[in-house]
């Protein structure tokens, strides 16, 4: 059923369909209900393979029944030249047009709200959460998207909502969704084709009835942390920049907040103990989403370098909270440059070849420090012996066990017929040392009051 819908020379070596976020039960209907990735791949010889079809099932919502694993319905959200991911599926009933419907709701990466019919996955209704270039609306019929015209400003837009989780409240009917959205005649950024420039964050109250946003919330950083909604009126959710605030559920109005000092990307729960409620929340930042985008989308200068915590809250509590001091590394002299402007040119080329902006961040603003132990290390903060170790390191391999391969011989599925060189190796070097030198000099002009000793 799903090789049917894949077509072109070698079809089958391109992955996809792979499932990304929280899979959800639904006891009403005994389905399992999960969303996956758009097909596709960013590696090496595959990209260049051109695929056409439907490629299920990859963008897709799919039920299955949860006692057999027998498939029961898909939807597919991805569409030609835009791929999709499926996240987070919520379940809820809705009067829809007069008739209560139990439904599955999603708010996919291309930027559209979908409601389906949780037992035959009909598409009820699709709307988009903010303006977006690739669409101007679904069929509901055929579930394809009607596209922008080219001469009328089309094109593809990317995410606005990702991995962390929305939250449906059924009090107020609202889902409030944690988006990434961009500012106001920024269509420049979209054609120069940098995915996050000019982007801000917000939090979206949308009526999956009226298909309507009824409140929103604009917030400084791209990628904020997932939502929780109460039966108090109350949404909580933490920002990149540190903030965690409540606001209220019908209107939108910031009740609450406190600042932690550390970037939050993760999402916050509540629970009760003896009649009283907590709410808690794991703030720093970390985890899968530290290799989602630039650092300065994801957290400012100082949030990034906030402790991590596990924070409680309840009503009344009295107990002070110390906010962190910001400390900040010293950037260790780097080696001398010897490599010609040519070799670093050249350097930040391979860097993203060999994708080691996957991790080490796109334009080289990680972390803001030499971190190891699970975190992901600031290569401009590489310590002297790093520097004599590079070709042990990033050659032969030898911190494979911390998650470094070695790109003498890296691993075939990213890269089938592909091999850092000596000198390919050389000249990334020699542009993380220019980035080195860049921040290590930016750093002498700064003042040195909350600077750590060297």
């Amino acid at each position: 059923m799903a090789a049917q819908t894949w077509s072109g020379k070698e079809w089958w070596r391109i992955g996809g369909g792979d499932v990304w976020n929280a899979i959800t039960y639904d006891p009403v209907t005994g389905f399992v209900i999960f969303g996956t990735a758009g097909a596709g791949v960013d590696y090496g010889e595959l990209s260049s393979i051109k695929v056409s079809g439907d490629k299920l099932f990859a963008g897709c919502i799919i039920a299955v029944n949860a006692e057999t694993g027998e498939y029961a319905w898909h939807f597919q959200t991805s569409a030609p030249g835009m791929q999709t991911e499926n996240n987070h599926i919520v379940m809820a009933d809705l009067v829809i047009d007069g008739e209560k419907r139990h439904v599955a709701m999603t708010a996919p990466k291309n930027g559209f709200f979908y409601v389906l019919d949780s037992r035959t996955g009909k598409l009820l209704s699709a709307k988009p959460l903010v303006k977006v270039t690739w669409a101007a609306s679904i069929d509901l019929a055929t579930g394809r998207a009607v596209e922008v015209p080219a001469s009328a400003g089309g094109g593809k837009q990317w995410t606005v909502h990702n991995w962390w989780p929305m939250s449906y409240n059924p009090l107020t009917n609202l889902v409030y969704i944690p988006t990434t959205d961009r500012r106001r005649g920024s269509q420049a950024a979209v054609e120069s084709g940098e995915w996050m420039k000019d982007t801000e964050g917000r939090l979206i109250a949308w009526d999956p009835t009226s298909q309507s946003a009824r409140w929103s919330v604009e917030e400084p950083i791209a990628t904020n942390g997932g939502v929780l909604s109460s039966a108090g009126n109350l949404v909580f959710q933490g920002q990149g920049t540190g903030e965690f605030t409540a606001y209220a559920a019908d209107s939108g109005r910031k009740v609450w907040s406190i600042q932690t000092g550390s970037a939050i990307e993760s999402v916050p729960v509540t629970f009760t103990v003896k009649s009283e409620q907590y709410v808690l929340v794991p703030v720093g930042w970390g985890s899968g989403s530290r290799l989602f985008a630039p650092a300065w989308t994801m957290a400012t200068p100082q949030s990034k370098r906030g402790p991590t915590r596990l924070l409680a809250f309840k009503l009344g509590a009295s107990m002070p909270f110390p906010v962190p001091p910001d400390i900040v590394p010293a950037v260790p002299k780097p080696p001398q440059q010897t490599a010609r402007q040519e070799t670093i040119r050249k350097g930040e080329v391979l860097y993203q070849t060999f994708v080691c902006d996957g991790c080490h961040s796109p334009r080289m603003d990680g972390s803001g420090a030499w971190v190891l132990d699970g975190a992901v290390p600031d290569l401009r903060y590489a310590p002297p012996e790093v520097h004599r170790e590079w070709y042990a390191i990033v050659l032969a391999g030898t911190h494979w066990d911390q998650g470094m391969p070695g790109f003498a011989d890296p691993p075939k599925f990213a890269f089938p017929n592909m091999r850092m060189t000596v000198q390919d190796a050389d000249a990334i070097h020699a542009y993380v040392i220019d980035q080195a030198w860049k921040a290590y000099n930016g750093e002498q002009e700064k003042p040195h009051s909350n600077r750590a000793p060297r």
